[in-house]
Formats: C-alpha cells, sequence, structure tokens
C-alpha cells in the first residue's frame, strides 16, 4: 500500500532497476521527499548484480544471492511499482509508453536500464549464440543445458574482456564440479590481447589462467557469422576460420534498445543518452541517466557495473536537489579504480591502474565487497508500525473481553484488500483519456461509456435477451490501494466486482465506479484517476459491461470499487445427495499472505507478481465451465474476504448440505504463500475468520494444521468454488486449471479437515 502524507506535488519515476537506481529507492526510503511520488517501472520484480554472475555460474553463488528484490524495495521506498516493459519515452511531453497499458506521466525521469547484447553485430548471433544479458534469460539457457548436459565438450565464448574471460573460467569450473572433466574451451575476441581495459600485467595473468584449463586464445580476430555448432572468423580462408562448437556464448558490447532513438533526446554516435556530470541529460535537465545506457561527457566510462554502483549515490542526491530546487554535485568517476576478476580457482586478479597481482585473498576480499553491497539491498528492515493506543479503562473491562488480537482495529497493520468530491474537469478529462486507452486497446465501443459521463446514478433498460424469466442481480464491491500500479489496482478492482456476479451466475450489464482518490496536483490526480478507469474499462469491456455512471471523492487514501449490475436466466437446480459432489476451486489461494508479507518487506518478489496476476485474471472463463457442466447454472461463490473456510460452508448450506470435507494437500497455492505460513505472518483478518467457522481438524499433523490457516486467509478477486458431481468435476479439471479440493459430507455436520496427497 502507498502511505501518503500530504498531497502529491510532483512525480519522479525510475525507469529500470540498475545498479544505481537501487540506491536512489533505498535513500528516499531513508528520507522521503514530502509531496514527491515515487514510481519504478521495471519488466521484472528482480534485477541481477552482474558482479555476482561468474560466482553463479561456477555454482558458488544461488540465485537469491545473485539478485535484488526490487518489490521489497519499492515497498520499502513507498514507491509504485509498475511491472511492464517500455516501448517509448517522449521527453518533450513527459511520458514513458507502454505496448498494452496507458501511457505514464513524469515530472522527472531517472533511467537506469542497462544496454541489450549487440546480437545483429554478427550474423546468426540471435539463433545459435546464448548471450548473457539479459541475464535472467541468459540463466534459464545455461540451466536447461546444465539439466540436461549431454554431449556438451566444446564451448565457445565470445568476448575478451573482463566478463567475457571470467565466464569462461566459471563455465569450465562449473563442468568440471558437474561432469568431473573441463570442456574443451575457445575464446575469441577482435581485440589483440584480453582486458583491453585493463593493464598488460592483468591480461597476462588472466591469459595464464585460460591456458591453464586449456582454453584456445583466438585474439585479434572478429567472428563474422555464427551457424549452428560452428562460428566462422572474418577474413579468414578455408579451414582455419571455421571452428566448431557445441554451446556457444556471447559477451559482446551493449547497445542501446531500438525505441531510444525515437525518444527526443540527445545521444551520442552510438545511441547511449548523454548525460553531464550531475547526469542529467544534455538534451532535457528533469531526466537523468545512469549505467550502461548513459555516456558521460566528456568524460565517457567504459560500460562496466562498477561505475552504476558507483554513480548511485550521487544520482539520488541529485534527483533530490533537482525537486527541491537545489545545489548539484557533479560526479566525476576516477579513472583509477580497483577491479577485481574470479579465476574460477579460489584466487581472484586485482587491477588497479598500472598494478595487478593474483592471490586467495583478493578472492575473498572480491566476496566480501559483493556481499557487502548487496546486503544493504537484501536485508531490509522497516520500523514496525505502533500498535494504536488501547483505551485499557474502556477496553479492558471484564464484561467486553477484549480479543485485541482478533479485532483489526487493535493491530498494527490492517488488510487493506476487501470525503470531498473530485472536480468535474478532473473526472471528465480522465474518462474521455481512459475511453480513447480502453478503444485504442480494442475494446467494444458499445460498452464504452458516454462522452461526458459525470452522473451519480443511471436509468437502465432491460436486455431484450434477458428472457421472461430472468432476475437481476446486482452486487457492490471496493478494494483499498493493495497494489501501487494504478492501471492494474483498476483491472483488480473491476474483476473483483464482477465476481460476484459470476458466482450468481449472472452475465454483467452494467457498472457504477466508486473511486476514492488521495490529495495531489491536479495533473497528477488525473492522470492517477486515467490510469485506473482504463484499466476498469478494458476489464468492463471484456466482461460485456458498460460503465454508466460514478462517484469520484478525495481522501488520505485511494480506494476502488463498482457496484455491478447484471442479469441471471436461470437458478441452480437442486444437487443429488446420493451423487458424489466435490468442491472445485478456480484459483490458487495465499493473496493475503502474500500480500501481508509484503508489507513488511518478506514477499519474494516472484511471488507478490504472481499474487498480482491472479488478482488480475478474470473468473468470467470459469463460471462459464462450471455453468455449462451443470447445465446451465451451477452451485458457485467467490472466494474473498472471509477466506475460503467460511465461503465454503456457506456455498454448501446454500446447496442443501450440512456438511463438507476439504483436503488441505488438495487446495492449490500462489507460489511462494507455503513459504509464508512456515512463519508467523497472518493477514490482520486471519483472527476473525477462523472464529467465523467450527472445523474438525482432529485428523490432522501439527504441520497440516498449521497449513490450515490458508483456508482463514482473506482473497482479493479470488477465484470460484462450486460444487459439481464427480464425473463433471472431473472434466472440468481435465480441461482447465481449476483443482477438486474436497466433497459434500451429506451423513455429516460442518467442515471437516483431511490431508491426503493426491496424484
Amino acid at each position: 500500500m502507498m502511505h501518503v502524507s500530504g498531497p502529491t506535488l510532483g512525480e519522479l519515476v525510475l525507469l529500470g532497476g540498475g545498479h544505481a537506481q537501487v540506491e536512489v529507492l533505498k535513500q528516499f526510503a531513508m528520507a522521503p521527499v514530502p509531496g514527491l511520488r515515487l514510481t519504478l517501472v521495471t519488466p521484472d520484480v528482480r534485477t541481477p548484480y552482474s558482479g555476482m554472475l561468474p560466482g553463479f555460474v561456477e555454482g558458488v553463488c544461488s540465485d537469491a544471492d545473485l539478485h535484488i528484490d526490487l518489490s521489497r524495495l519499492a515497498q520499502m521506498a513507498n514507491a509504485r511499482l509498475i511491472i511492464d516493459q517500455v516501448t517509448g519515452i517522449d521527453a518533450d511531453n513527459n511520458f514513458l509508453h507502454f505496448a498494452s497499458r496507458p501511457p505514464l506521466f513524469f515530472d522527472m525521469l531517472s533511467i537506469n536500464i542497462g544496454g541489450q547484447p549487440n546480437l545483429a553485430a554478427i550474423s546468426g548471433a540471435k539463433k545459435h549464440a546464448i548471450p548473457v544479458k539479459p541475464i535472467s534469460l541468459f540463466q534459464n539457457r545455461l540451466q536447461a543445458l546444465l539439466d540436461g548436459n549431454q554431449g556438451i565438450a566444446n564451448i565457445a565464448v565470445i568476448g575478451g574482456g573482463a566478463a567475457g574471460c571470467e565466464l569462461a573460467l566459471s563455465l569450465s569450473k562449473r563442468w568440471l564440479n558437474q561432469t568431473g572433466k573441463r570442456p574443451k574451451m575457445a575464446l575469441f575476441s577482435r581485440s589483440k590481447r584480453l582486458l583491453p581495459h585493463g593493464n598488460a600485467t592483468a591480461a597476462r595473468l588472466i591469459a595464464a589462467d585460460l591456458g591453464a584449463i586449456g582454453c584456445a586464445l583466438h585474439l585479434g580476430q572478429e567472428v563474422a557469422q555464427i551457424k549452428k555448432g560452428s562460428l566462422r572468423l572474418a577474413g579468414g580462408m578455408g579451414s582455419d576460420s571455421d571452428h566448431a562448437f557445441d554451446v556457444c556464448f556471447l559477451v559482446s558490447a551493449v547497445t542501446p534498445p531500438d525505441w531510444l532513438a525515437a525518444c527526443g533526446l540527445s545521444l551520442d554516435d552510438r545511441g547511449f543518452i548523454t548525460v553531464g556530470p550531475t547526469l542529467q541529460s544534455k538534451s532535457h535537465p528533469h531526466i537523468f541517466a545512469s549505467g550502461d545506457i548513459a555516456s558521460l561527457s566528456p568524460e565517457a566510462r567504459p560500460k562496466a557495473g562498477v561505475f552504476a554502483v558507483r554513480a548511485g549515490p550521487w544520482l539520488a542526491t541529485n534527483l533530490r536537489q533537482y525537486a527541491l530546487g537545489g545545489r548539484m554535485r557533479e560526479w566525476r568517476p576516477q579513472t583509477r579504480y580497483l577491479a577485481l576478476l574470479g579465476t574460477g580457482d579460489g584466487k581472484a586478479i586485482a587491477m588497479r591502474g598500472n598494478y595487478a597481482s593474483k592471490s586467495r585473498l583478493w578472492w575473498h576480499l572480491k566476496v566480501w565487497i559483493d556481499r557487502r553491497w548487496m546486503a544493504k539491498y537484501t536485508d531490509l528492515s522497516m520500523e514496525r508500525p505502533k500498535l494504536p493506543l488501547r483505551l485499557i479503562g474502556i477496553n479492558g473491562r471484564k464484561d467486553k473481553e477484549p480479543q485485541f488480537g482478533n479485532d483489526p482495529a487493535f493491530a498494527a497493520m490492517r488488510c487493506l484488500g476487501c470525503g470531498a468530491k473530485t472536480g468535474h474537469e478532473t473526472l471528465s478529462q480522465a474518462l474521455q483519456e481512459a475511453r480513447k486507452i480502453a478503444l485504442e486497446a480494442g475494446a467494444n465501443p458499445e460498452m464504452m461509456p458516454a462522452p461526458g459521463l459525470s452522473e451519480d446514478s443511471a436509468i437502465l433498460p432491460i436486455p431484450t435477451d434477458a428472457g421472461p424469466d430472468a432476475e437481476m442481480v446486482q452486487s457492490v464491491d471496493m478494494i483499498s490501494q493493495i497494489v501501487s500500479d494504478p492501471y492494474r489496482l483498476g483491472k483488480i478492482a473491476a474483476v473483483h466486482a464482477l465476481s460476484d456476479l459470476y458466482a450468481a451466475n449472472a452475465d454483467p450489464k452494467y457498472a457504477l465506479a466508486i473511486i476514492n482518490l488521495p490529495e495531489a496536483r491536479i495533473d497528477l490526480q488525473q492522470q492517477q484517476l486515467t490510469q485506473i478507469l482504463a484499466g476498469s474499462l478494458a476489464m468492463l469491456a471484456d466482461a460485456g459491461a458498460r460503465l454508466v455512471g460514478g462517484h469520484t471523492s478525495e481522501g488520505e487514501t485511494m480506494s476502488v470499487g463498482f457496484s455491478a449490475t447484471g442479469w441471471r436466466r436461470k437458478a441452480p437446480a437442486p444437487l443429488d445427495s446420493d451423487d458424489e459432489n466435490l468442491l472445485v476451486l478456480s484459483k490458487p489461494l495465499g493473496i493475503g499472505l502474500i500480500m501481508a508479507a509484503q508489507m513488511e518487506l518478506c514477499a519474494d518478489g516472484a511471488s507478490f507478481a504472481a499474487a498480482i496476476d491472479s488478482m488480475e485474471a478474470s473468473n468470467a472463463p470459469a463460471a462459464d465451465i462450471f455453468n455449462k457442466s451443470a447445465n446451465g447454472a451451477a452451485w458457485m461463490t467467490d472466494v474473498t474476504g472471509f477466506g475460503l473456510a467460511r465461503h465454503a460452508v456457506n456455498l454448501v448450506e446454500r446447496a442443501g448440505f450440512s456438511g463438507l470435507q476439504i483436503n488441505l494437500a488438495a487446495v492449490p497455492l500462489i507460489i511462494g504463500a507455503k513459504d509464508i505460513l512456515a512463519t508467523d505472518i497472518r493477514s490482520s483478518l486471519d483472527p476473525q475468520n477462523r472464529a467465523a467457522v467450527r472445523f474438525d481438524d482432529s485428523n490432522l499433523s501439527a504441520v497440516w494444521r498449521r497449513r490450515a490457516d490458508i483456508l482463514f486467509d482473506p482473497q482479493t478477486s479470488g477465484g470460484l468454488l462450486t460444487i459439481l458431481p464427480a464425473k463433471q468435476a472431473q472434466a472440468v479439471v481435465d480441461t482447465s486449471e481449476a483443482k477438486i479440493i474436497g466433497r459434500i459430507t451429506p451423513q455429516k455436520r460442518g467442515l471437516e479437515l483431511i490431508a491426503e496427497e493426491v496424484s
């Protein structure tokens, strides 16, 4: 959740989670600028630290050691998090562009996205080589090779700089550890000597290490073409120019993304953003850049992670000073700096200026430096909010039997899932822009709200296809800012509200919006509202529902909700108690757990992203499958704030039964939820949800009793739960992602919990 103190007066967008940008997030977490809202835009919730990549390849560092969790850093810095790929920048009008979401406005922009491998420089590289960047894709392809390592005995590495040399040495060591023998290695470089940016002594030392593992060096020879299983050197003739390999790795110079050329920024002759000593763009002073994507003028530096790391504190200071109108500091990176290169034998080469040497001490220093730097951004903690004053004199009286542990009013942090009116002009312009965005994304024009819509109510016609026996179904739902991305919050809020209609066998037709916005500068508030409405309209239109009105207001926190109306043609038929009736769930559980862990900086980025994806997934497909399996109308409920257990009991009772059994081993969980269950982190609604259900867990072990907490976890935009006869239930799970999680027990009363492994 975004914790807003005072109105938002400015927007700082951080594009990319590179080495410099993580320092910015941490600095602003420790000392925020009042009124300045941060937004982090990144295609991935994790960012790798390139300095530890050789150790990961060698096998001495884990995947967790290599990555920084950006979702935790964003939470700590109170920054909005947008997980998406940027496709362009409009530097003159201050917008970021995306392929499938609205443009994002900024007052200030900081770019730290790194570069990408120049695969076009070598014919066939894109198809037949494995580039080291982006690191996440490299990891996946490397792991696939290691998992299926059959016949890979000849490895080629293209690139003679520090990264290429370290990669060759670490690959050789990894293959030795995994197969018992070193592969045949060959390293190719256009430079006439290794480490062209290092000194000659270091080049000789690294060459000796490569020679010791049997690596053939092809220096001063440019690779012109890569084919399946072989590469060809430029200018060569005959067999001497062709070199066979089983796998080829490419550590080439980076190139900027293609879209950067049209952004309007001043670029150098290679297409990188030119910045001055304050890290500001030469053409647009409100835009900053650092790391590989930046070209420092007039003192250009090699594209190396060490410079992005050292630029971080200057970048954070200058962003702060620019926002406040203060004096900025000039960053002048030193020409002589310490570089440590791992050699895959428990030692490292240290070089600085003309000095170079190799020892085990340097390796230990490298490990210490790398781990210390990573710890700054991974060993995070945040002061827990103080418990509210409990007024013991009032709430501690014996006759009141206070349950401080159960009442969320007394909790330090409350579950957030489940004022003054916003200006007419703000609403009108935001709605107009949102309609345009939704239509451009392919939304049905007939489902769009009327231009100029600003009513709090609507007079609605009965659909002509509703049928004579149709019933009107209405529902209202509102959620707080469970995610900081306003576009995705709008999508989730719409999906969440429509789920009640699907659970009632109704087709959505109309919706009224209820939106509360934090105080902000008018244009920023309008941008926020546009993002929310655009996301909402996309999901409403996809569901066949039209926004016909609503109400916007202004207050301290953000909330988005909808009153939805639909039509039901048919009610569920009674179930046969003689049949074996099973409980089927369409989505995995764990939203409340993951969001509670996220608030405490304990959630893994992958689980946080998976939770958002789950909340954003519409229940329409599941409702359609369930209804068709039940001859048009299934007994259903949506699993939301009360948790699975209470919703399941309610559903079973509505269907005319008194007993049910849930198999905990069959209940699907969102990735990461199982790990959180092993901790003491729970949603603030957990105690209330547990108290609302009587259940028998006498057949469970202590471990499974703890796992049973998932049944009381509140879900925002959770899945649908249905009751189907066994044959139909099996057909549903065979053709969808739904899972059978339990059964009706007609001869019993109440909820029984078991844990039986399923095949």
